[in-house]
């Protein structure tokens, strides 16, 4: 995926931490949906953005023949049926037509995410599905218990931080729900989304996720008025699992392609 617009690093020191917690947070619901979707045995699938290679594993594990893509995807593990190209899915054509194409987590962050779309859907043979899942900030107050006020102030202020620095960076935090009409815009049918939700405790998956931002979004939080000392803060209390917050949406939107030849 294109760096630009794009706030994390797969060369960074966290970038394994990064990786391992989503993972561990998204992998159970990517996997439940990609099973109600698609047969997978002997299907091409297309996983853009794959990050650490989670989902394109485990779609190489159910036979399917999967290519996964990504500008820096050194992280991928290679696994039989599952080829690994470095890719742009902003500049670059797709590698073919496939009866799945996923990517999670990437369109939010393009500016150019239009074209990413266009790219995606192109991408899409006959029959197939495109599925995308994408962050959205969830309704009400982000901390639900914190054990003293000082905890709840910082993660208070971190999570606006987070947002301002994302939103800076290119960020459309209005794009999840965009997302179903722009499928049926691109022609996709039978469009449906799917929103689950609910509380992250200190220590857990989504906690770890934002835990392993935080230094690599250093120089924007400071920028947004976090002190390192607030940083340093934010970090420590998403590791204690006595802190409850509220954790963001996660928005799968899938659509069908027809009127298309089939996978080559």
């Amino acid at each position: 995926m294109s760096t630009k617009g794009y706030a994390f690093d797969n060369a960074s020191e966290q970038a394994v931490s990064h990786h391992d917690a989503l993972a561990d947070l998204l992998d159970g619901s990517t996997r439940e949906l990609i099973g109600e979707l698609t047969e997978l045995d002997g299907r091409r699938c297309l996983e853009v953005a794959a990050g650490a290679g989670s989902v394109a594993a485990w779609l190489a594990e159910r036979a399917a023949e999967v290519v996964a893509t990504d500008i820096a995807p050194q992280h991928i593990p290679a696994r039989a049926r599952l080829t690994v190209r470095r890719h742009d899915i902003v500049v670059d054509e797709p590698p073919g037509l496939f009866d799945l194409v996923h990517a999670r987590l990437l369109l939010g962050h393009l500016p150019r995410r239009e074209e990413a779309l266009r790219r995606l859907v192109a991408a899409v043979a006959d029959g197939g599905v495109l599925l995308v899942g994408e962050f959205a900030p969830a309704p009400g107050s982000f901390v639900t218990y914190a054990p003293d006020e000082a905890t709840a102030d910082v993660l208070t202020r971190y999570l606006a931080a987070h947002t301002a620095a994302l939103v800076a960076a290119g960020y459309d935090l209005a794009w999840p729900q965009r997302a179903p009409a722009a499928f049926v815009a691109a022609g996709l049918t039978e469009v449906a989304f799917r929103v689950r939700g609910g509380s992250w405790r200190g220590g857990g998956p989504g906690c770890r996720l934002l835990r392993a931002s935080i230094p690599q979004l250093r120089p924007a939080l400071l920028a947004q008025g976090l002190t390192d000392a607030d940083q340093g803060a934010a970090i420590e209390a998403l590791g204690d699992p006595r802190v409850i917050v509220n954790g963001f949406h996660f928005i799968q939107v899938s659509g069908h392609a027809a009127g298309r030849r089939g996978a080559a």
